[in-house]
């Protein structure tokens, strides 16, 4: 399916949703609708299925405008898949699947047909929901019927797929779980896909194209790594974030970045290097005892990047599995100079971390005042063949100071305030 959407506008009474949108969506195309809630992606979805009414003329399906196809052309042409979808009516999953038919049977007393059965079942195979056919819609969880609803909209046999948030209530395995099979039915089908969605890097993962939407507009079109740009989501999203590509899929990850490194009572400022879970009791520590703190740099899914977000710590963030780049270095050396002292957990040091030792030499030829918190006795921390512990020992007796436990850097983090 090809669209054509020229110069959209829509209302709802007085209050304008859309405002001149004009947008090309190619055949086999996976084109995500994003922008922040209130923005015009659902509305725009409507518009496009015909589910509310646009100017004569301004979206072309297959070079047909979309007002002039008759209901059954439009639900051959396009499947919808909502953010969620329950019934109270006692239908089971294959009745469900079947209904995706209905634009394919002739008439009501014809009943269904062989195609349809086994439409249905290659539908429900592809989905892994076969297993499910007998069983109540209603019983299955968020995931699960998420795929039966996908299933339903392969059954329809369409030539595009419209989504609305479709992971919105599902937990991380089950947006990939969904991402994925919607992502293999557009490669292996050649279903044009459009999606509503939320999640930043989901839809830089998955999507050809991005469809950026501000207050009714149209922000920005193209690429994921040419629309979503530090400066244009400052722009849309108000926050300000940094991009990375992501060293497996290459696709661009974004994160939250903190511009300033917060003041509590205490007035000290504490840097901490650490990782792995290191982190965790100093920052509950020093945030208790009233002291700023700053952390990095971090990889988005360590935990004491966890710990950094529930005490709104602002980190200098690396994505997941991913060597320290330059940009992440930079951002931590920032914070650094930011801050009078410099807390240097008891973190395992490998390849991808070991730039965190080197941000401590910075913090000591910056005059900083370097704490390294003493290892219990046994851990290891060293996964580089002994440069960690070759480094920490240089780090101290260029001045680093060696505190062996809670009490004690308290101790001397206070001294800074004297």
């Amino acid at each position: 399916m090809k669209a054509q959407i020229k110069s959209l506008s829509f209302s709802y009474g007085e209050k304008r949703i859309l405002k001149d949108i004009s947008l090309d969506i190619s055949d086999g195309e996976f084109i995500g609708l994003m922008g922040p809630n209130g923005s015009g992606k659902t509305t725009l979805l409507r518009c496009l299925m015909d589910y509310l009414p646009s100017e004569k003329g301004a979206i072309l399906v297959d070079m047909k405008p979309v007002h002039t196809l008759s209901p059954a052309e439009i639900a051959r042409t396009f499947a919808v898949v909502p953010q969620s979808s329950n019934t109270d009516f006692p239908f089971t999953c294959y009745d469900i699947v079947m209904m995706g038919r209905m634009p394919h049977i002739r008439s009501r007393l014809s009943g269904e047909t062989v195609k349809d059965v086994q439409a249905v079942r290659e539908a429900m195979d592809r989905t892994d929901t076969w297993r499910f056919s007998g069983r109540l819609f209603s019983g299955l969880s968020g995931g699960e019927r998420q795929r039966v609803i996908i299933a339903r909209a392969i059954a329809q046999s369409p030539k595009a797929m419209l989504l609305d948030e479709p992971t919105v209530y599902l937990d991380i395995s089950g947006q990939l779980e969904v991402m994925d099979l919607v992502k293999k039915l557009n490669r292996e089908n050649g279903i044009t896909i459009v999606a509503v969605l939320h999640e930043v890097n989901l839809a830089a993962k998955y999507c050809d194209r991005i469809a950026l939407l501000n207050d009714g507009r149209l922000e920005a079109i193209g690429a994921p790594q040419d629309v979503l740009t530090p400066e244009t989501i400052k722009s849309v999203y108000g926050v300000d974030v940094a991009v990375r590509k992501d060293p497996f899929t290459k696709a661009v990850y974004v994160m939250p970045r903190s511009t300033t490194v917060p003041v509590h009572r205490h007035g000290t400022r504490v840097h901490l290097l650490c990782g792995g879970g290191s982190g965790g009791p100093i920052m509950r520590l020093l945030h208790d005892g009233g002291y700023g703190i700053s952390a990095g740099v971090l990889n988005v899914l360590d935990s004491d990047f966890e710990n950094a977000n529930d005490l709104h710590i602002p980190v200098a963030a690396e994505i997941p599995f991913s060597q320290i780049s330059p940009e992440a270095h930079a951002e931590n050396l920032r914070l650094i100079d930011e801050s009078p002292a410099v807390v240097v957990c008891p973190f395992p040091v490998g390849p991808g971390n070991f730039r965190n030792l080197e941000a401590a030499r910075h913090a000591i030829d910056s005059g900083k005042r370097v704490l390294i918190v003493r290892p219990a006795t046994g851990q290891g921390i060293d996964f580089v063949g002994g440069k960690a512990d070759s480094t920490i020992k240089e780090l101290i007796s260029s001045g680093a100071i060696e505190v062996p436990g809670e009490q004690q850097l308290l101790s001397q983090l206070s001294e800074l305030g004297r």
